[in-house]
C-alpha cells in the first residue's frame, strides 16, 4: 500500500512511520494509525502512497467508531489530493464520518437529542453526500446515497417537531407555528408531516385564531386520521 512514497531526508524515521501504519491498521488501532499517518506527512511529499494512508486510516477510524479521527482524516485527504482517482472515496468517506456522528446521537435507548443539535449534525451530512452525488454523478457510492439522504431529512423533520413542541411548551405558539409551517412547506413527504399539522392545529388555537385551527385539524383528519385522539 505504500510503496509509492518518496525517498526520504534525513531527520524524522518514515520507516518507522510506515512500519507503524501497517501495524496500527493490521491492529485495527485507529489512534495509532492516525499518528503515524500524521508522520509520513510531515516528511513525505503528497503522493499516492500517503494518499492510500489516509484513506486507510479514515476507513478504519470509521468502522471503528472514532467519528471525528475517521473525518479528519477524510477531510485532509481531500484537502491535499483534489485529483486523486480516489476522491469520490474521500468524500464518501467524509459524510459517513459526520452521519455517524448523528446517528449515534440517537443510539437505542438513549434520550432524543436536543433539537438544535440534532438538526446541525444532521444539515451537515446532508450537505456532505449531496456534495458526493453532485461532484460526483457516476460514482460507484451513488446508489447507497439515496437512503441516507432520506433517513437524514426524516430526521431533520422530526427534530423540527420536537422543537416546535418544545416551544409550545414554554408558551411560545408563534415560534412553534413558524417552525411546524416550515416543516409542512420542506419536509411534506416525511413521516414529521402528522406532527407539523398537529402542532399547527395547537399553535393556531393558542393564538386564538380558529378558523386556520379549523383548517389545519381537517388537513390532519384527511391525510392522518389515525393520529387524532379521540
Amino acid at each position: 500500500m505504500l510503496s509509492g512514497c518518496a525517498s526520504l531526508p534525513a531527520g524524522p524515521d518514515p520507516d518507522g512511520d510506515r512500519l507503524a501504519l501497517q501495524r496500527a491498521l493490521a491492529g485495527q488501532d485507529c489512534a495509532a494509525a492516525q499518528e503515524a499517518v500524521d508522520g509520513l506527512a510531515r516528511h513525505d511529499p503528497p503522493g499516492d502512497g500517503l494518499a492510500r494512508a489516509r484513506l486507510e486510516t479514515a476507513f478504519l477510524c470509521l468502522v471503528s467508531d472514532m467519528l471525528d479521527p475517521a473525518y479528519e482524516q477524510s477531510r485532509r485527504f481531500i484537502q491535499a489530493f483534489p485529483a486523486h482517482p480516489d476522491l469520490d472515496y474521500g468524500f464518501y468517506l467524509r459524510a459517513m464520518a459526520r452521519y455517524g456522528s448523528w446517528k449515534a446521537l440517537h443510539a437505542e435507548g438513549e434520550m432524543p437529542p436536543e433539537p438544535r443539535q440534532d438538526i446541525a449534525l444532521a444539515r451537515e451530512s446532508f450537505i456532505l453526500f449531496r456534495e458526493l452525488v453532485q461532484r460526483f454523478p457516476d460514482s460507484r457510492y451513488r446508489d447507497e446515497v439515496a437512503a441516507y439522504l432520506m433517513a437524514l431529512r426524516e430526521g431533520m423533520a422530526a427534530a423540527e417537531i420536537r422543537q416546535a413542541r418544545s416551544q409550545l411548551a414554554q408558551g411560545d405558539p408563534r415560534q412553534a407555528l413558524a417552525r411546524a409551517e416550515y416543516v409542512r412547506e420542506h419536509f411534506g413527504g416525511t413521516q414529521a408531516l402528522a406532527g407539523a399539522l398537529a402542532v399547527m392545529v395547537e399553535a393556531h388555537e393558542a393564538l386564538g385564531q380558529s378558523d386556520a385551527a379549523g383548517r389545519a385539524r381537517r388537513q390532519l383528519e384527511i391525510r392522518f386520521p389515525d393520529s387524532l385522539t379521540p
